[in-house]
């Protein structure tokens, strides 16, 4: 058997294990990932040391309450905002969408291919299902993130999706965009060579060298920055201390954004310690508000009555170079 029942921070938990990586989930977390990582590697995802994994609460603010590392998915939004063409005193969309506090259910189970952890959760401001199959590779290195989503309801609605991988970095680490030389900016703190909405080059624009950008060790500043893939769409981050790597792969014509959050002890919610961590976030539509990316950007989707989309995301951490 190549999955196991464990727990994390006293949380019951499930493990898959396949002859190269681990991968770590908490079912009652909203199915948050809380440890990616090759055997006798090391951990890929952040965890905080300020904000504890705790029972998510609907609607509450998830940087106050639910900003305790790993990976969540983000839908149909990732920031707070008036649902788009809604009446006057509608519900706002909730601070990093509704799946990370939603209740899911989940199975899990040896194949061929390898183990799958399958999970699906159903919508409260819209009507519909998300599902999330995660499989780790019974030979290679990859995880293999397959989603599906189904309008269940008689009216379109707008949306946004992004998967929400916080993960741990030091000065040094390095981020390559291979096919990417702009991004556009988001949010901004600590730096005032960068506004909200500006195109800048990438890497250069935001402080890297010709052709990736490394994770500094002085300054404090953090930034969201959007980038629009294309082929090969790769996402790479390299930890040069002993040359491990993450990379993600997708399609751009199913995933056509990467948002990239900076974070070098340049934020953190009220009442807390500057974080240091960073955000490799494959999606679809940009910025973070759904309202934005429908009014302003141009990059949000339309869901209609009885249609489903499906996209997948691949996460490779190959041998140490």
């Amino acid at each position: 058997m190549s999955f196991r029942q464990t727990s994390v921070s006293g949380f019951p938990a499930v493990a898959l294990r396949s002859a190269t990586l681990e991968i770590v989930a908490v079912p009652e977390i909203g199915m948050k990932l809380t440890n990616l990582r090759r055997l006798n590697g090391r951990e890929w995802l952040w965890r905080s040391d300020q904000i504890p994994l705790s029972p998510p609460i609907p609607g509450a603010s998830y940087v106050e309450t639910a900003d305790s590392g790993g990976w969540d998915e983000c839908f149909p939004t990732v920031g707070p905002c008036p649902v788009p063409g809604a009446p006057a005193g509608t519900a706002m969309l909730p601070d990093h969408g509704e799946l990370w506090a939603a209740a899911w259910t989940s199975s899990v189970y040896d194949h061929a291919e390898g183990t799958t952890l399958a999970a699906s959760t159903v919508g409260t401001a819209f009507p519909y299902e998300f599902h999330r199959q995660i499989t780790v590779d019974r030979e290679a290195p990859v995880a293999r993130f397959r989603y599906r989503l189904r309008h269940t309801g008689d009216a379109p609605f707008p949306w946004i999706w992004s998967s929400h991988p916080l993960l741990n970095v030091q000065p040094g680490s390095e981020v390559t965009l291979p096919g990417v030389n702009q991004v556009k900016v988001s949010a901004v703190h600590g730096r005032e060579d960068l506004s909200d909405n500006d195109v800048v080059s990438w890497p250069g624009g935001i402080g890297g060298s010709a052709d990736a950008f490394v994770m500094p060790g002085e300054g404090a500043w953090a930034a969201k920055i959007f980038a629009d893939l294309s082929p090969p769409g790769r996402i790479r981050l390299t930890d040069p201390r002993k040359g491990e790597r993450l990379e993600f792969a997708v399609d751009p014509g199913q995933v056509p954004q990467v948002g990239i959050w900076i974070n070098c002890g340049g934020w953190a919610p009220p009442r807390r310690t500057n974080y240091y961590n960073l955000g490799l976030e494959p999606c679809i539509g940009a910025p973070d508000r759904l309202d934005l990316a429908v009014r302003d950007w141009g990059t949000a989707q339309t869901l209609h009555p009885g249609e489903e989309r499906e996209w997948s995301v691949e996460v490779w951490l190959p041998e140490s170079d």
